[in-house]
């Protein structure tokens, strides 16, 4: 029944999401949404708000969403009776008065249609981009605008541009809207950092989806060129992240850790699967010597 339901929303509401959505679509997966961001970072530098929503799934509002689903009664009535259903956990039944069920084959929709307009959102902040820089220039609106991205998968998503008021700006206009339907920012894991250089203590660049995107200075041999003359005197490079690098290997170890029993040719069936599933999610990026360092620690 649920797939059903998914069935009938999820045409409607495809012809509608944002373009720079890329969670749970059909069609869309984690290398685009990496590829967009390489578009929206490869010439210029930018700083970056990099947000992770805490709980999401499990704090939407129920009354918000079903009114942005805004669908025919008998439908609402369904999808409002399984998000008021409750969760068994063992003998015990907890009420679930927010949120929508995790593991649900609907959930990601859900959870896809209640962030629905985050993107419209930051380009409806047009009229609050025509201030003052630090220097005193006022800022180009029609330019700004062009150049602001937006780059969502989920619950996460970064904001990017090249003017640091402006990403401040929109930090603190998501931070109001997602009040509006039950989420807030995870401040761990929520930062304002910079593509090439330091900003306030943060290393420049930032992790998405297990790749780190980061920018370096780069000789005139190396950098690549403006769109009309010149050099841009740094290099776009985006990479495995630390965290994902150092996951692998504490899975790798735990199963060859718990294998010490069986022979080697059953072992390597095992983590041939994980090994190669991996590799070929992080192919697409600069990974050479990354691979070669754990190849070499497995092996």
């Amino acid at each position: 029944m649920q797939a059903l339901v998914k069935l009938v929303l999820e045409p409607e509401w495809e012809a509608r999401f944002e373009p720079n959505s890329y969670g749970f679509r059909p069609g869309r997966s984690c290398h685009d949404a990496v590829g967009a961001i390489y578009t929206a970072v490869n010439k210029k530098s930018k700083y970056v708000l990099d947000a992770d929503i805490s709980k999401c799934f499990d704090r939407i509002n129920h009354d918000v969403l079903l009114k942005k689903l805004n669908t025919y009664l008998t439908l609402r009535r369904q999808i409002r009776a399984w998000l008021k259903a409750g969760v068994m956990d063992g003998k015990s039944l907890f009420p679930t008065d927010e949120g929508t069920p995790q593991g649900g084959v609907k959930s990601p929709l859900l959870a896809n249609i209640a962030l629905h307009g985050l993107e419209e959102l930051i380009m409806g902040l047009a009229p609050k981009f025509n201030m003052r820089d630090s220097r005193g220039h006022t800022f180009g609106l029609r330019d700004k605008i062009k150049s602001i991205s937006c780059i969502r998968y989920a619950d996460d998503f970064v904001v990017l541009h090249e003017e640091y008021e402006v990403i401040k700006l929109c930090k603190t206009e998501i931070e109001k809207w997602l009040c509006g339907i039950g989420l807030k920012l995870k401040l761990s894991k929520t930062r304002l950092v910079h593509t090439l250089n330091n900003l306030e203590g943060e290393e420049p660049g930032f992790n998405f989806l297990g790749f780190n995107v980061r920018q370096f200075p780069v000789g005139k041999h190396n950098s690549g060129s403006k769109s009309r003359s010149g050099l841009l005197g740094f290099k776009t490079i985006i990479t495995l992240s630390k965290e994902s690098q150092k996951r692998h290997y504490r899975k790798v170890a735990e199963v060859i850790d718990k294998s010490r029993g069986l022979d080697q040719a059953t072992l390597i069936m095992i983590l041939n699967p994980i090994i190669r599933g991996w590799c070929n999610y992080f192919s697409t990026v600069v990974s050479q010597k990354i691979f070669e360092r754990l190849w070499h620690l497995v092996v």
